[in-house]
Formats: C-alpha cells, structure tokens, sequence
C-alpha cells in the first residue's frame, strides 16, 4: 500500500537514481516512457529535471499537456520497462499493446503507472528555457507517495519487498542488492 511522502523528502524518491516510468496523455493517447537520465534539483520547493529528447512522443505529451507523472517501477516491472523502451508512443499505444494498468491521479491530469512503488505527480515549471535548449523538463513535484513497506523517510534496503530497478547500459539492468553503511 502506498502512502503520502512529506513534498521536502520527496526528491529521495529519485536521489538514488532508478530508471522512472515518465506518464502523460496527448491528443487522445496514453504515453508511458522509461526515463534513466533525472535527478532531484530542489528540496524547497521540490523540484526535479527529466532529460526527455525533444523527438520523443512523451516530451511532446508532457510540453503540450503541462503536467506528468513519474511513475518509480519494481524489480518485478523490469521486462514492461524494457519493452516500453523498444517502442514509439507516436506510432504505438503503448497502455494498450503491454496492458498497463492506468490510474487516476491526485493531482495531475495525467494518469498513474498501477504497480508502481512510488511516484511522484508533476507540472511542467514555467520556466522552459532548460527545455528548449537542452531537453531538460523541469518538474514542480506537487504530489508524491511511496510504498510504506519501503519507503519511510527513505528507501530502506533493509526491509524485504521490490526494489528498484537500475539502468547500466545497453539492454542491462539491475536492483540495489543491500545497505553498505
């Protein structure tokens, strides 16, 4: 069961850098996109940047619409998350071809990955100059939540459940295996 996570300690639900699932709807269409290129930018307010390539169908959903979800998928997602990577959300619905499980969110028009351990509901920042020149969206976090059998105030790799899951490269992925110190 997922839980609210505090907006000021919501940027710990990416600092650890797992591949995301970026989310928007565009002229009729439900887009879901792998993402291994973000980081958190700001803590008050929370703030966060997706490198998003301007070609992709997504970056043109989440431009146009204004918002997005970022959506943080398990270990156990990890062949969806690659297969959405193998396709255009331009010439492919992707919702329908891999039967995702789309959900309402709370705050953003744009829907929810089901399955997913922690997301985090985005706006577009008004300030869309990083965008245009770099491919950098910038996000207002505006809503955020965490599964709470492995998120409290941060990841805890000590518990058992789904971990996150890594972009190495290539077609390899991986999951944190343990807390070192």
């Amino acid at each position: 069961m997922r839980k609210p996570v505090d907006l000021a300690i919501a940027y710990r639900l990416i600092n650890h850098g797992p591949v995301v699932l970026v989310s928007s709807s565009f002229r009729g269409r439900h887009d879901v996109t792998p993402i291994a290129w973000h980081m958190p930018v700001s803590d008050d307010p929370p703030l966060i940047a997706l490198e998003i390539w301007q070609g992709h169908f997504i970056y043109k959903s989440v431009m146009a619409t204004g918002d997005f979800v970022v959506n943080i998928p398990s270990s156990s997602m990890a062949h969806l998350v690659r297969n959405l990577g193998s396709v255009s959300g331009s010439k492919v619905d992707k919702a329908r071809k891999f039967g995702l499980r789309l959900e309402t969110s709370k705050k953003v028009r744009s829907p929810r990955v089901g399955g997913s351990i922690a997301l985090l509901e985005c706006t577009v920042h008004r300030d869309v100059r990083l965008a245009r020149k770099y491919n950098i969206v910038l996000g207002d976090v505006v809503y955020a939540e965490a599964e709470e059998a492995i998120f409290g105030d941060r990841w805890l790799p000590e518990k058992a459940g789904p971990r996150t899951i890594h972009h190495l490269g290539g077609r390899i992925f991986c999951t944190p295996s343990r807390r070192l110190l």
